[in-house]
C-alpha cells in the first residue's frame, strides 16, 4: 500500500499539534470557568491577545489583512464564535474528557458535510474510521452505556458546538483556496474579541477582582494555546482533505483522559479507555488510506 503523500502527512501533523494545543486551551478555560469567569470573558481573553501577535506576524511577512472572499471569512468567524461560546459554556459542567468526546463528534459531522459542500470523495476506510470513532466516543462519554451521569443541557450544548465547529472547519477548507491562514485567524480573532467584549459588557462582566496573578497566567495560556491551535488547524485544512484532517482531532481524547487524571483526579473506567483506543485506531486508519491517483498535470 502506497505511503500517504507529503502534503497529507504535513496536514495530519499540523492537526495533531492543533489538537494538543486546543486540549491545553480547554484545560485552562475549565479552571477559569470554575473560578467564576463568564463565557463572554473567556471568549474575549482567549482571542484579544492573539490579535497583536498575528498582526505583527502578518506585518513581518508583508501580507495584506484584506480578505479576498470577505463573505467566506465572515461566515467562518460567525460559525467559529458560535462553536466557541457553546464550547466554553459546556466545559464547566462536564469532565474534560466528556467535553472533548462531545466536541470530537465534530469530525463525524465534517466527514458528512465535506462530500456535500466540498465535493470530497468518501473513501471506504473513512467510513470504517467513522464507525470506530463514533463507537469510541460513546464509550468515553457513557462508560458501560450509562448516560445517567451526563449533564443533559451542557451535553446538548456540546453537540451544538460540534455541529457549529464542523461547519466552521469545512468553511476553513474553502477559505484556504483564497486566503492565507493568518488572514483567516486574524479576522476570526477580531470578530470573536468584539463579540465577547460587547456581550460581556452588556451583562456586567469583566470584574477586576478575577484578575489574580494565577488567573492572568491562565488567561495568557488560554490565548496562546488557542491562537496556536487555530493557526495550526487552519494550515492543516489548507494541506489535506477536511474529512481526513478532522479525524486526527480524536487524538484529543487520550490527551484529555491524561489531563483529567493528573489535574482533576477523574479516573476513567476500562470501557472509557477502550473507547479512547477505538478513537486512536480510527485516526490511524486514515494514514493507511491508498494515495489518490494523480490528476493530469500533477506530479
Amino acid at each position: 500500500m502506497a505511503a500517504p503523500p507529503l502534503h497529507l502527512r504535513r496536514g495530519l501533523a499540523w492537526m495533531l499539534g492543533a489538537s494538543a494545543a486546543l486540549v491545553a486551551m480547554n484545560s485552562c478555560a475549565k479552571v477559569l470557568r470554575e473560578d467564576g469567569f463568564s463565557t463572554a470573558e473567556i471568549i474575549f481573553y482567549r482571542t484579544a491577545p492573539g490579535l497583536v501577535w498575528i498582526w505583527l506576524d502578518v506585518r513581518r511577512r508583508q501580507q495584506s489583512l484584506r480578505p479576498v472572499r470577505a463573505d467566506l471569512v465572515a461566515l467562518r468567524s460567525g460559525l467559529g464564535i458560535a462553536a466557541m461560546a457553546a464550547n466554553f459554556f459546556a466545559v464547566r459542567a462536564l469532565t474534560l474528557v466528556q467535553h472533548q468526546a462531545l466536541h470530537l463528534l465534530q469530525p463525524v459531522f465534517v466527514a458528512l458535510f465535506a462530500p456535500l459542500i466540498l465535493r470530497e470523495r468518501m473513501h471506504q476506510l473513512v467510513l470504517l474510521a467513522l464507525v470506530l470513532a463514533a463507537s469510541g466516543a460513546f464509550f468515553v462519554l457513557a462508560p458501560l452505556g450509562d448516560l445517567s451521569a451526563l449533564p443533559l443541557s451542557p451535553a446538548l450544548v456540546g453537540v451544538g458546538a460540534a455541529v457549529s465547529s464542523a461547519l466552521a472547519h469545512v468553511t476553513i477548507r474553502k477559505t484556504s483556496e483564497t486566503e492565507a491562514p493568518e488572514v483567516v485567524v486574524f479576522h476570526f480573532a477580531l470578530h470573536a474579541a468584539l463579540a465577547g467584549l460587547v456581550w460581556g459588557l452588556a451583562h456586567g462582566d469583566f470584574s477586576l477582582g478575577h484578575l489574580t496573578s494565577d488567573n492572568l497566567a491562565l488567561l495568557g495560556s488560554t490565548a496562546l494555546f488557542g491562537t496556536l491551535g487555530q493557526l495550526w488547524m487552519t494550515r492543516a485544512y489548507g494541506l489535506a482533505p477536511a474529512s481526513s484532517v478532522a479525524m486526527v482531532a480524536y487524538a484529543g481524547i487520550p490527551l484529555s483522559l491524561g489531563v483529567d487524571i493528573v489535574f482533576w483526579d477523574a479516573h476513567a473506567p476500562a470501557s472509557a479507555l477502550a473507547g479512547a483506543a477505538l478513537l486512536v485506531a480510527a485516526g490511524s486508519l486514515l494514514t493507511r488510506r491508498p494515495a489518490p491517483a494523480a490528476q493530469p498535470g500533477q506530479p
